[in-house]
């Protein structure tokens, strides 16, 4: 009973370091670069619903922690509603209303207001803070632990599987697949796991030869690093060989973060892409409660690792940081994306203003709202699926 107590902690603590860190970072962002540009902000908040903590800054901006910590927003002043660039007879009653409620000029510091690069920049600022997060992350661990990279050298080979019929070899080492070097296990696993169906052109070092091979994944379902469930192609090999540890200093530790938020969004748009061609069934992305049984059980079983307590935190650390940069890629690619309430979808609207020269009419970005907010609940309802299968297999035993 104590175990499963000190799990439960373990697991929520996790949970709400990791989405409260990434929640606030994205939203410092927008602040952050809106503040610059002279913006008033009337509200920070953490968290949606009833506030639990506030604080009122000289500024005059409230910040708030709230209830339900699924998520966060700041509120310029002036913002009258979905419409991220009201229309020109909405701007005016708007700069009324400042006049008369705040005084004459403070319309000034309304976003509204201000030039269209600088409206843009508040938006993208956002998801660009994730991504700089997660470099930061990346790189911070590169530079404090150094990283360990498992040569790709084929173990066993199963018969009648797809490296077996495309010739592959116990002993063989892979060099490079589809013209780029992959010298490192992990690499090499996340290429085949997300070309399933596809021919992949595999160079491998055997003995003192160069053999170039050709295979195609087939798509599985198989085990994740944590006992979790997933579909990804398979060739049906065992991979691993000597470990080399690396060393960086402080400008190639921050290439690798740099390098490993690139690659993260370029697997991420990959696996998208799969989605709409059909070649993916979508199960792989999740929603909070993917990502509070994915944080919640790194950490238990960090936490839990054999060793001194200063064992046991450094894996929680190292483990938990890992999972909330590639998880602060997640969050700032899905904001991109060009649904209206979404930053990309204000993003979107921004491009029609700047190639027509007037913002789209109100009432076009109203029905933009209510669809973009069709297409949220639609997905929000898909991923708690997805997730509730997840987590189910967490728990099954077999497979």
């Amino acid at each position: 009973m104590v175990q499963w107590l000190f799990n439960a902690l373990i697991a929520g603590f996790s949970f709400a370091f990791v989405l409260g860190v990434l929640v606030f970072i994205h939203e410092l962002g927008h602040y952050s670069v809106a503040r610059f540009f002279g913006v008033a902000v009337e509200r920070f908040s953490v968290g949606f619903g009833k506030p639990i903590l506030r604080y009122k800054a000289r500024s005059g901006t409230e910040w708030v922690l709230s209830r339900f910590p699924l998520g966060g927003y700041v509120k310029f002043l002036g913002d009258a509603g979905a419409a991220s660039n009201p229309d020109t007879e909405e701007l005016a009653k708007i700069k009324a209303e400042m006049d008369s409620k705040h005084g004459k000029d403070v319309w000034k510091s309304v976003l509204h207001f201000k030039p269209l690069h600088q409206r843009a920049l508040v938006a993208f600022a956002g998801p660009m803070a994730n991504f700089i997060l997660a470099a930061m992350i990346f790189m911070g661990l590169a530079w404090g632990f150094g990283t360990n990279h498992q040569a790709a050298k084929i173990g066993e080979v199963t018969p009648g599987g797809p490296a077996a019929l495309a010739g592959f070899m116990a002993d063989d080492t892979i060099l490079s697949i589809n013209g780029k070097q992959v010298l490192d296990v992990n690499k090499v696993i996340q290429i085949i796991t997300l070309n399933s169906g596809e021919k992949l052109l595999v160079q491998v070092q055997r003995g003192n030869e160069i053999v170039d091979l050709t295979v195609t994944p087939e798509r599985r379902v198989k085990k994740d690093g944590i006992g979790g469930r997933m579909s990804g192609g398979m060739i049906d090999v065992s991979i691993g060989g000597a470990v080399v540890r690396k060393n960086y200093n402080f400008l190639q530790a921050a290439g690798y973060g740099v390098g490993n938020v690139g690659t993260t969004l370029a697997n991420t748009g990959k696996y998208i892409g799969r989605i709409f061609q059909g070649k993916e069934d979508g199960k792989a992305l999740g929603g909070p409660v993917k990502i509070l049984a994915i944080t919640g059980k790194v950490g238990v079983m960090s936490a839990n690792v054999e060793g001194s307590l200063g064992d046991k935190f450094r894996a929680y650390a190292i483990n938990l940081l890992s999972i909330a940069a590639v998880l602060s890629v997640g969050l700032g690619f899905a904001n991109l994306m060009p649904i209206p309430v979404l930053d990309g979808g204000h993003l979107m609207y921004y491009g029609y203003e700047a190639v027509m020269r007037r913002p789209l009419s109100a009432r076009a970005q109203e029905i933009g709202f209510r669809i973009g907010f069709a297409v949220l609940i639609s997905l929000f309802l898909v991923l708690t699926l997805n997730d509730i299968g997840y987590v189910s297999s967490l728990f099954n035993k077999t497979g």
